[in-house]
């Protein structure tokens, strides 16, 4: 019996990893998404293996240090740069182990903390077949990588709680520490590590202390390193800047209604979002459970943490409480640095689904936990047991189809500048063509340009600094702002201005209404050299 059950765990374990595996080298057949910051990290990782730095050079030469982000995936990419192997398509390669290991690390230790099979096969189910991860996974970017650290962190602290080990909590603050390396957000893994070795260990307050303390200076320890080193080449650690007399109330519903379309996106396809196919206050519904099932197992995890061990007779159970009560914490610290990095900083950050990939990812560990909970429980009533089944494997299979339509969707299209559209462009290939290497240029798709044709470029100032300019000015004639560079350029007949058909939107954001007068207006005149169907080429 013990010989099928351990087939049963490598069978759970492989098949899910299996199936995340496939799934993302479907989504990136014609190669891993790239767009904007995809393209400075692996600019960034370029230039460092060049002997130019981490960072951005300038078509006049300038070195601007990484900008925006930690240093962490980029080195990371250059590592493997420096191997020998090509750093694009060797990202797409390193998502996809790292989108296995979270996979099998999350279903192992479900089956460690449950002793439960099933409920291992469906949380790695849950995450191979999560629709909002497949997207994220699938582009080159550093929440792969912030994830599987993050994940390991906070197991290798449930293992430290388990066996009071020193090593086990060096390893986690190590692991937590990198995953904050990768991207600032993540912060919330170490906050929540020091919350509950400080405030839920079962230690003597002084052990309690010094565990908390060590955890945080070393975790913290890589990150002071590099913005020391950051403030000296720049005197700045990031691109926002802090807000002053920010009206919280409205800062708190405006972000309440981002979370609730993300939320939402966990549950059900975006066209149900836009168009739901039955009353509209179901979604309030659906927002209010998916809040629900963390903040449940938050309050059930402190109040069993403050039960002694002997008063909770069944071990199956009390085995899941730790994990229980550091995944729901890190679900709402995380949201809780996100809302206040949202409402204190200008520019405003992008609330979306990648944004908040790691909480995803301990909300479908949770829903596992869930599940062989109620299995325990219902042990001794069969029938209710195999209808709990149905439902948690129903939902997962729904779940699965939504992300197989997407992967086949980016098998088709492809993804940011490796897709078809951009493979196919009409101004990229007579740029190659017929436009000397050392011709500056500028243009309103200067990350574009970078990744197609490894050409730095100067951005056009109003898509770059995304401010409105008071006076519709030509392009050609005018006064030019200091930092305006490519204009000043393009005025002294030293650059080609190229402009692609996404202009338009980029500039919507910007003159709302007015943005066709707009563009009329700084585009007029101007000799065209090139027109092709996805852009045009000035001079």
């Amino acid at each position: 019996m013990q010989m099928v059950e351990r087939i049963l765990e490598k069978f759970a374990v492989i098949t899910t990893a299996a199936v995340g595996i496939y799934l993302l080298a479907v989504s990136m057949r014609l190669g891993p998404g790239v767009g904007g910051d995809a393209v400075i990290y692996i600019t960034s990782a370029k230039n460092l293996l060049a002997g130019n730095g981490l960072g951005l050079v300038n078509p006049a030469g300038g070195f601007r240090l990484l900008p925006y982000f930690p240093p962490f995936y980029p080195l990371f990419l250059a590592f493997f740069g420096l191997l020998g192997f090509p750093i694009a398509k060797t990202a797409g390669i390193l998502n996809i182990i790292l989108f296995a290991l979270t996979i099998v690390s999350v279903s192992i230790w479900i089956k460690k903390r449950t002793k439960n099979t099933a409920a291992s096969f469906l949380g790695g189910l849950l995450l191979a077949y999560s629709p909002i991860l497949i997207p994220a996974y699938s582009w080159t970017m550093s929440e792969p990588l912030c994830i599987f650290l993050g994940v390991a962190g906070l197991i290798m602290l449930d293992l430290h709680l388990e066996n009071h080990t020193p090593r086990y909590l060096f390893v986690s603050a190590i692991c937590c520490g990198m995953s904050f390396l990768t991207r600032y957000s993540a912060a919330a893994y170490i906050a929540m590590a020091g919350i509950f070795l400080l405030c839920f260990q079962k230690q003597e307050l002084k052990k309690r202390i010094s565990d908390a303390f060590q955890f945080g200076l070393i975790s913290v320890f890589p990150m002071i390193l590099w913005l020391v080193y950051d403030l000296q080449k720049t005197a700045a650690v990031a691109s926002r800047s802090m807000l002053q007399g920010t009206d919280f109330i409205a800062e708190l519903t405006r972000f309440n209604g981002q979370m609730k379309s993300v939320f939402l996106q966990w549950l059900i396809p975006d066209s149900w979002i836009e168009n739901p196919v039955y009353p509209a206050w179901i979604h309030e519904i659906l927002y209010v459970l998916v809040i629900l099932l963390p903040l449940a197992g938050l309050i059930f995890g402190i109040s069993r943490n403050l039960q002694q061990p002997s008063s909770v007779p069944d071990r199956s159970i009390r085995r899941m409480d730790p994990m229980l009560l550091i995944l729901s914490g890190f679900f709402f610290i995380y949201w809780i640095v996100i809302f206040g990095v949202s409402v204190m900083t200008f520019p405003p950050i992008t609330i979306g689904s990648r944004m908040f990939t790691p909480i995803h990812v301990a909300f479908l560990w949770l829903l596992a936990i869930l599940f062989a909970w109620i299995d325990t429980a219902l042990k001794k009533k069969p029938y209710l047991r195999i209808l709990s089944m149905i439902l948690f494997f129903g939902f997962t299979a729904f779940y699965g189809l939504r992300a197989i339509r997407i992967a086949h969707q980016n098998a088709i299209d492809g993804l940011g500048y490796h897709a078809v559209r951009w493979q196919e462009s009409e101004v990229v290939d007579y740029l190659k063509e017929n436009v000397p290497q050392d011709q500056l240029i500028v243009t309103n798709e200067e990350t574009a340009l970078l990744f197609l044709m490894d050409r730095v470029s100067w951005p056009m100032h109003e898509v770059y600094a995304q401010e409105p300019d008071p006076d519709f000015y030509h392009y050609e004639t005018g006064p030019v702002k200091a930092t305006d560079y490519g204009r000043a350029a393009f005025q002294r007949g030293e650059a080609l201005l190229v402009v692609f058909d996404s202009f338009e939107d980029q500039m919507q954001g910007i003159y709302g209404e007015e943005t066709k007068a707009r563009i009329s207006a700084l585009l007029e005149n101007l000799q065209v050299v090139f027109d092709g169907d996805d852009g045009t080429i000035y001079q």
